[in-house]
């Protein structure tokens, strides 16, 4: 059964858009390891019996390496990578250390190149495939007092860009996803610590509503799919609208802009 499956490797896969991307994959015919730190988080894989949970640390090249081994040891080769785990890093240039932006950066971009060079050998043996890392709509704009999270989800679609310059001759794709505000374990605390800002957050939405994580997860299936089989080196951008404009959001209530048609200057 497991040869007749496609396999996929997911990271941050205790919780948030990871546990639904791996449970979405598992559902839809895909042999899954569903990696995290977390193990306490992994038990839901043990329901599903084409899912397997790991535990590793993703800023630990040995770990990314056994990871793979063991995804080949249950399932086969890799034929796709969703690179999915991170951290949060908010805090103003004079407030966070110097200390705390290397843990950003290490889990969120550092991980990223060592899961990218560990799984680029397995995949190369199916002679193509597919690798997703997860941005941010954080990675392309700003955002005050969160400069390391930024600055890392940045780094992630230089990333991408780059490596899939180079490695899109062999068959393999890489893209970004670039998700809008998503209900997960990193961002949920937000609406009791910080209920102005999850306010403003959730008005910056013409949608007027964060994501539930089965929607990016939905997206990251796109992305290995062979439905984008010709989508690489691509941010791709789900965020209910967030970004297409800087200007009035109406809400969903609201029968016309209180613009004036005409203006005298």
């Amino acid at each position: 059964m497991a040869a007749e499956r496609k396999t996929a490797l997911v990271t941050g896969a205790a919780s948030g858009i990871g546990r639904a991307t791996a449970e979405r994959l598992s559902r839809n015919g895909w042999n899954v390891l569903a990696v995290d730190r977390d193990t306490d988080k992994l038990g839901w894989a043990d329901d599903c019996d084409n899912v397997a949970g790991h535990a590793a640390d993703i800023t630990s090249q040995e770990a990314n390496l056994e990871m793979v081994a063991e995804a080949e040891r249950l399932f086969g080769p890799l034929n796709a990578a969703v690179l999915n785990a991170g951290v949060t890093g908010g805090g103003g240039i004079d407030d966070l250390s110097f200390e705390d932006f290397q843990k950003v950066i290490s889990v969120n971009l550092f991980g990223a190149v060592l899961g990218v060079k560990a799984v680029l050998p397995s995949l190369r043996k199916n002679g193509e495939g597919a690798i997703t890392l997860t941005s941010s709509t954080m990675g392309l704009a700003g955002d005050a007092e969160n400069w390391a999270y930024c600055t890392s989800k940045h780094a992630i679609i230089g990333l991408v860009r780059s490596l899939s310059r180079e490695i899109g001759w062999q068959n393999i794709r890489i893209n970004a996803l670039c998700p809008g505000p998503t209900w997960t374990g990193m961002t949920g605390a937000i609406k009791e610590v910080a209920p102005a800002h999850y306010e403003h957050m959730k008005q910056s939405v013409p949608l007027q509503r964060w994501a539930d994580p089965e929607e990016m997860a939905s997206v990251l299936e796109f992305l290995i799919s062979p439905a984008a089989s010709y989508v690489n080196g691509h941010a791709m951008v789900a965020d209910g609208g967030a970004m297409v404009g800087t200007g009035l959001v109406l809400p969903a209530s609201s029968g016309k802009a209180a613009i004036p048609k005409e203006i005298d200057h």
